[in-house]
């Protein structure tokens, strides 16, 4: 359990929920597992403060006004969010749980919520999280990345990676066979904030820097990718 909740501090999550006392009562419980929380009180919102912030979930109730919870996700999806979804409603029917299946929704949580039920929704996330890539990433024998730390460990010393170094590695790392284009590190890195192609050279300058020239190659025209 210790384990868990260390590794969910240097986590954010996004909070979507209408109701202010709902919202600020499980905003409250949040606010004990991890780094950042952030809050948006409708589907629109939602889209503004993933874009402004990227977090690794997204927890959004169901039923909203102007945009409910599957519209939030599957807008998401469709700009091929990463994060973590988790849907909280007070509906239990099947009809909907089969929708939240067929929307790729991670968890569904059964209001009124519980700390037993968050906790066991962040194992199942970080378990997850390690399916898809593994918390430490060996790239040579004297390289690893430390994602959950934000770090790097070169010759058994730590090097810190600040947040868009961080990210980019991460996506990079996804898939080492995998060339990613602008324009997705655009999106998974930069969010709302423009991506220039000099400041992407830059973080990848830095990042060289800092592990070496030989494991970022630049694909011309298409984006970057591990080597």
């Amino acid at each position: 359990m210790t384990d868990i909740i260390s590794r969910l501090k240097s986590k954010t999550i996004l909070l979507v929920e209408d109701e202010k006392v709902i919202r600020e009562n499980i905003a409250s419980m949040l606010k004990f597992f991890f780094k950042e929380v952030y809050i948006a009180n409708d589907g629109y919102d939602g889209i503004e403060k993933y874009e402004n912030y990227l977090p690794d979930i997204v927890m959004t109730d169901l039923k909203m006004p102007n945009m409910g919870g599957f519209e939030l996700i599957t807008e998401l999806k469709n700009r091929k969010s990463t994060s973590f979804t988790i849907i909280v409603s007070a509906h239990t029917d099947t009809d909907l749980l089969i929708n939240a299946i067929h929307n790729g929704v991670d968890r569904y949580i059964v209001k009124p919520v519980i700390e037993d039920d968050l906790f066991d929704t962040f194992k199942a996330f970080l378990e997850k999280l390690d399916n898809v890539m593994p918390q430490i990433i060996k790239l040579s024998e004297n390289l690893s990345i430390d994602i959950d730390k934000s770090e790097i460990i070169l010759d058994e010393k730590s090097i810190h990676l600040n947040k868009k170094e961080n990210m980019l590695l991460k996506l990079l790392c996804k898939d080492l066979n995998k060339t990613i284009s602008y324009e997705e590190i655009e999106y998974q890195v930069w969010g709302s904030e423009s991506m220039s192609l000099s400041a992407i050279r830059s973080v990848v300058r830095d990042l060289r820097k800092k592990i070496g020239q030989e494991y970022i190659s630049n694909v011309s025209g298409v984006g970057y990718r591990m080597k």
